[in-house]
């Protein structure tokens, strides 16, 4: 009977995990290999005060197509009785605020948002026909706006700092290091769920690994049997043999302590990891295909910064802040891009600041007595004249690339993908031997079509693979279907 590893125990994995079993697959031939000494993956709740915060992804995006809200729904956990925005968006209580604490009138940001949101509606029908990056469009369309008059209640610099924010959101919301990476005709592949897009869990979003275990009670390491037994923390892989020399032999896959070996490996670590080490990891190299969709595809790095206080120096109608930055006052630091700060659902003392691209990777380096310090001056500065301002006493954030067993955030479509003409059916191909059985599938949110970036993506394509695996079995043999 067949054997599979599964790397990763995150969204994808344990999605497949529990799709095998409940397919009738024995899970005693399941082995799950796991990097860090905890499942989750880039879902990563932990425990803050009297409630809980993510680390890690944050909000179930919309309910219609989105395989994870229902299964939340029926768990009751969705949580639907507040309501704060916990982002860098548009939201009417989070003001717009130049660095120095000068601000944008609601005025001058009524007038803003309905020209973006006027480009966003044309960005639908016309880039299906644009040549270049997303960036490029963008700056089109607001730079035709500017030359028409449209902005009545600002000056041509105050719209370019808007622009510059705008910029930064989306860079944030794609996971791109510059909107000039983000392929145009691409972005289109991305569907949004209908529905509330910032739905959030009252358990925090680590509930659905109980959901999809059917986890209760917890035991162990927090699955419930039969496959909690299954899975080895701490074991990150070294490397992958993936094409021996028999039809009967297995693949191997090489950690540090032990060497396993099973029919078939279903990859579920991220984009970044494939794209730091695919080179090392697979011997043989990887099909040509495959390495140029690696390289294509766009993975970046967005981290939180939450800020804690000993109280809220805030009122309650006051939702946070969004930092502008003048160009010629920009000091080319890592706090240059943070985005801004907003109240935490849950925690009255918690404010959240969002950082992305380059700008991120240099902040996860720099002390922890530094980033509070610039924060909390930017902060202070920001909404000095209206509160009496008040030192955080704490830092928490994220370092998701800086952890070799994430390597960033999550996905986008680049330029790049397009240049190489790669995209994620490309990255989710299985590969075979040289005898044509399948020897390496892959799942993860990068692997799909339309929603990646996103848990439920994760969740569906280890669901697709699963479906496979269980296809192969029935079929009794490995073949590539051609």
């Amino acid at each position: 009977m067949m054997t599979l590893i599964i790397i990763g125990a995150g969204a994808a994995g344990l999605a497949a995990a529990s799709r095998l079993v409940e397919k009738g697959f024995d899970p005693a031939r399941i082995t799950i290999l796991e990097a860090e000494n905890r499942i989750g993956g880039r879902i990563l709740t932990v425990p803050h005060g009297s409630g809980l915060i993510e680390i890690g992804a944050q909000w179930v995006h919309g309910k219609e197509g989105n395989v994870v809200h229902p299964l939340a729904e029926a768990a009751g956990e969705i949580r639907t009785d507040i309501h704060t925005l916990e982002s860098t968006g548009y939201a009417d209580d989070v003001e717009m605020v130049y660095r120095d604490g000068r601000k944008i009138t609601a005025s001058q940001l009524k007038e803003f948002k309905e020209i973006l949101q006027r480009i966003y509606a044309d960005s639908r029908r016309e880039l299906a026909q644009w040549k270049t990056s997303l960036g490029e469009y963008f700056e089109y369309k607001y730079g035709k706006h500017l030359d028409q008059g449209s902005f009545t209640t600002m000056d041509r610099a105050t719209a370019l700092d808007l622009l510059d924010w705008a910029h930064r959101a989306q860079n944030l919301e794609d996971g791109s290091d510059n909107w000039m990476e983000t392929c145009g005709v691409g972005s289109l592949e991305y569907h949004e769920c209908v529905g509330d897009y910032t739905t959030v869990w009252k358990r925090g979003y680590s509930a659905l690994f109980d959901i999809l275990m059917k986890n209760v009670p917890k035991r162990n390491n927090g699955l419930q049997l039969p496959l909690s037994d299954r899975i080895r923390l701490n074991s990150p892989v070294n490397l992958i043999r993936w094409n021996p020399d028999r039809p009967s032999c297995k693949v191997e896959v090489v950690c540090s302590d032990q060497i396993y070996n099973a029919d078939m490996v279903l990859v579920t670590c991220s984009l970044g990891v494939l794209k730091d080490r695919a080179d090392k990891l697979f011997t043989p190299l990887l099909p040509e295909k495959k390495r140029r969709a690696i390289e294509g595809i766009g993975f970046g790095t967005v981290d939180k910064i939450f800020l804690e206080f000993r109280k809220p120096w805030w009122n309650q109608q006051w939702g946070g802040v969004n930092f502008l930055t003048e160009s010629s006052k920009a000091t080319g630091d890592w706090v240059d891009k943070v985005m801004g700060f907003s109240t935490v659902r849950g925690q009255p003392n918690l404010l959240i600041g969002w950082i992305s691209g380059p700008a991120a990777r240099h902040f996860e380096t720099r002390p922890e007595d530094e980033v509070l310090r610039k924060c909390s001056e930017l902060l202070r500065n920001a909404v000095g004249s209206d509160f009496v301002y008040e030192e955080p006493t704490r830092l928490i954030r994220s370092l998701w690339h800086s952890n070799p067993h994430f390597c960033g955030s999550y996905s986008y479509r680049s330029t790049k993908s397009k240049d190489l003409d790669v995209w994620a059916s490309d990255l989710a191909e299985p590969v075979c031997d040289s005898n044509g059985r399948i020897r390496l599938l892959f799942a993860g949110e990068a692997t799909h079509d339309h929603c990646y970036s996103n848990v439920h993506a994760a969740v569906e394509t280890g669901w697709r693979e699963a479906d496979r695996i269980i296809d192969l079995v029935k079929n009794s043999q490995c073949h590539a279907k051609l």
